[in-house]
């Protein structure tokens, strides 16, 4: 089956630009017109006065425009264009969403109570130490070639990583350890405001705080990002940077307080939460519903965009039998948290499993570094800057660069067909990146490689490595070409201005062409999100936190797992299916498919092709029986939704009902007040499941609403997924499209980047021929296929770029070290 993804919906109030394009696209407004089209072949769209203009100018309105007949029309120069209006103007912005101010309950306790925990956890740790010995001991580890191994390989940590997390585990305990001194005199409720008012800086743990970069007047003033997100916001520099934890909309629900996940509502009396597993075989089925007007791009850009923003990494450990059975718990890591498999399970039973695999998240130090619950670690920035491209750290970056003129490693070519491709990485335990003979019909011991990138997660299908290769030969090609223009520029120079615009591309890409899909216009209107057709956006605010929450990576970003195609084929340029189907359970991590001359092509003309599956609690089997199966005779792997819910629990994340509450929904009070977001056949299967309505987990219940007006995703994940895009752009110094900030572009500059669409960065970094203009949308009239070289696909120009002595490129060379 194909799966599918949410779009964000909403109601249109607008005001016209009465001064249209204009000055933005360097072109008075007298001249609009003879440039793009004429207003009087194009209808009225939504009714408003529309004008002719290249098709990525209308991807805001395209879900007005697809049904309004008459809407396509032909530019000045005769290129098939979309009639649409000017952009809604923006609102005022509504506020961001924030975690409510916690009462403070005064704590009276002795410094020698918190170093007494602190010793207590010192041993507890000493103790994880010998477990994890002796676990290895007894070779009670993860099997290599098994699906453990796989998502293991998947959420690794890094070796700087895995420190800061043992330390903030330290803490943890501590914490624990510091609340069990109270008795019962606390609530789990009151914990977290309570135990935070005592600072780790006061206590032995202080050298596990985490340490604010210094960030000098040079570092401020340049117009390049750090790549570890450090020195963004110039109050509080630590503010988005690599490493460090989630924040939260609603306080954690841990069942002490700390640690241990959360309970049912009624567990006093004897109530429990139902098996993740149990769950998602009754909640969620396999239905195949395709979308009328979404490609399979929107998909994969929503991947693209989570392995960039988050990256959270586990323990390893193991947490089943080899067999499928549950571990002694003497043999448990104490970071398991297995999930239960029902003895009825319509799948697992027949391979005799009662045990899957999951592994807790690792732990990040508070920002304020204060005693309190568990909070978990982002190993990327909390920015949208392509950190899966670049990486985000020094160390990272620097075994990705060629240091010659600015570019990027590529595979060493053995032939024409392997060039300009991911440089090769490592493998997951155990498995090869061969596709296995009955499936190829080669000898899988030809020596394949993953891929190496700025995220570890690049090899996970063939279509996440493409849309990573396009990307890579993007910025390969904006070096070579700001090399032609500047040849005094050194290699650094080359490599930073040439990241700075992709960063700049991707930016746009996202607010103009698929944050829209997602969350709807409306939405993106009310928030102030729509972006701009011309000028400088003010939007920076220093106050506005721009961290990842923890309820968008633990249930929300998740939406787009029931987009996920579950079967596909590869198609020429003719639109032709060409090979046999693809089987996703057969192409994880399997990146031989990629290798294959004109295959990266195929590719990226069978995500601009087939549709994504609509948005709802359809899962194809593929992810939630085959889950990083590694080969055919294998037959099962894991269940990605029972691994999201578990997830959702592991992060302390509360019930769905308390994010209805906070999105603007009524509180259900019982199952029925479910039903006016959630169809009524799933209300009934929740009623089976969940004892009471504030039991059921969030990402379940978030994918199970109907879609909001003019979105991808129902109203509770369209608020979350909303604010968090919020904070992504106005906590961000660097972002896009700011004037008087020090990464500002000129307004030249930031003309040529609004010309930017997925499909130009696709048509630019391929041999395919031909395109439609909105590559996250399917082929209509009103988004016909058209030749790469079309003016209905702009090309953006360096040149305002090239330097006209210093300063002529939009700053002075004084920036640049």
């Amino acid at each position: 089956m194909m799966s599918k993804w949410v779009i964000g919906g909403v109601t249109m109030s607008l005001l016209l630009c009465v001064t249209a394009y204009g000055p933005a696209y360097g072109r008075p407004k007298q001249n609009y017109f003879r440039n793009y089209g004429q207003q009087r072949s194009c209808p009225n769209v939504g009714g408003y006065p529309s004008q002719c203009r290249p098709p990525k100018d209308c991807a805001v309105w395209y879900d007005i425009i697809v049904g309004t007949p008459g809407a396509d029309c032909k530019l000045a120069d005769g290129n098939p264009g979309t009639c649409c209006p000017d952009l809604p103007a923006n609102g005022n912005g509504a506020p961001i969403l924030n975690v409510p101010k916690r009462e403070i309950v005064p704590l009276s306790f002795e410094t020698q109570t918190v170093e007494q925990a602190i010793k207590a956890s010192q041993t507890l740790s000493a103790c994880l130490t010998n477990t994890e010995t002796c676990l290895n001991e007894n070779k009670i580890t993860i099997r290599p070639g098994s699906s453990s191994a796989a998502h293991a390989f998947f959420s690794r940590a890094s070796p700087e990583s895995m420190k800061i997390s043992r330390d903030a585990l330290i803490a943890s305990f501590a914490a624990k350890e510091f609340v069990q001194s109270f008795g019962t005199k606390l609530e789990s409720a009151q914990v977290d405001s309570t135990v935070s008012q005592v600072s780790l800086k006061d206590t032995s743990l202080a050298s596990t705080c985490p340490v604010s970069p210094v960030c000098d007047e040079k570092t401020l003033r340049s117009p390049f990002r750090k790549l570890d997100g450090s020195c963004n916001n110039v109050r509080n520099p630590i503010w988005g940077q690599s490493k460090t934890q989630y924040q939260r909309l609603l306080p954690a629900d841990y069942a002490e307080g700390i640690s241990t996940p959360r309970r049912a509502k009624n567990w006093q009396q004897g109530r429990e939460l139902p098996s993740p597993r149990l769950v998602s075989i009754s909640v969620v089925h396999d239905e195949n519903s395709p979308s009328d007007i979404t490609a399979s791009w929107t998909m994969q850009m929503g991947q693209f965009l989570d392995h960039d923003l988050v990256s959270t990494p586990t323990t390893t450990a193991t947490c089943c039998t080899s067999d499928g059975k549950a571990l002694r718990p003497a043999e448990l890591h104490p970071e398991c948290l297995p999930i239960s498999i029902p003895a009825d399970d319509p799948f697992f039973t027949q391979f005799g499993h009662t045990c899957m695999d999951f592994v807790r998240s690792s732990l990040a130090p508070r920002l304020d570094c204060s005693f309190g619950h568990r909070e978990q670690l982002n190993d990327n920035t909390h920015f949208l800057d392509l950190s899966l491209v670049y990486g985000s750290d020094d160390k990272t970056a620097g075994e990705l660069r060629t240091k010659e003129k600015g570019k990027l490693k590529i595979n060493s070519p053995k032939s024409d067909h392997e060039s300009n491709l991911l440089p090769p990485g490592e493998s997951p335990l155990g498995r090869s990146c061969s596709l296995a003979r009955e499936v190829s019909g080669i000898d899988p011991s030809d020596d394949i490689k993953c891929f190496a990138a700025g995220d570890g997660r690049s090899s996970v299908t063939p279509k996440m490595a493409v849309s990573q290769t396009v990307f890579l030969r993007e910025h390969n090609r904006l070096a070579t070409e700001l090399a032609s223009l500047n040849p005094n520029w050194d290699d650094e120079r080359l490599y930073q201005e040439a990241r700075r615009i992709l960063i700049a591309q991707a930016q746009h890409i996202t607010y103009n062409e698929w944050l829209p899909i997602v969350i709807g216009r409306s939405k993106m209107q009310q928030l102030g999100l729509l972006p701009l057709q011309r000028g400088f956006s003010r939007d920076y605010d220093q106050n506005v936190l721009p961290s990842i929450v923890n309820e968008f990576v633990g249930a929300a970003f998740r939406f787009g797992h029931s987009l996920v195609q579950g079967n596909y084929h590869l198609f020429n340029q003719q639109r032709e299916r060409v090979a046999g189907e693809k089987i996703l359970r057969q192409h994880f991590f399997k990146t031989q498919e990629v290798y294959k001359p004109g295959n990266v092509d195929k590719f990226l003309i069978s995500l601009a092709t087939v549709p994504i599956q609509n948005m709802d609690n359809s899962f194809t089997k593929e992810l939630t029986n085959h889950l990083f199966e590694d080969h055919p005779a294998q037959r099962f792997g894991l269940d990605l939704v029972s691994l999201n819910i578990q997830r959702g629990r592991d992060h302390g994340l509360r019930s769905y009902n308390s994010y209805r509450e906070l999105c603007g929904l009524k509180r259900a009070n019982s199952f029925d007040d479910l039903c006016d977001t959630i169809p009524n056949v799933i209300v009934k299967r929740f009623q089976t499941l969940y004892d009471s309505v504030d039991d059921i987990d969030l990402f379940i219940g978030g994918v199970s609403e109907r879609a909001a007006e003019g979105a991808l995703v129902g109203p509770t994940f369209q608020c979350i997924i909303a604010d968090q895009f919020l904070k992504l752009k106005r906590g961000d110094r660097y972002f896009y499209d700011l004037g008087g900030q020090a990464g500002s572009f000129t307004q030249e500059q930031l003309d040529e980047i609004r010309k930017i669409s997925l499909a130009r960065i696709a048509c630019g970094n391929s041999q395919v021929q031909k395109f439609q203009p909105l590559l996250f949308r399917t082929v209509s009239a009103a988004n016909p296929i058209v030749d790469c070289k079309s003016s209905s696909i702009p090309s953006m120009s360096l040149l305002p770029w090239k330097e006209r002595g210093y300063g002529g490129g939009g700053y002075s060379g004084s920036y640049y070290g």
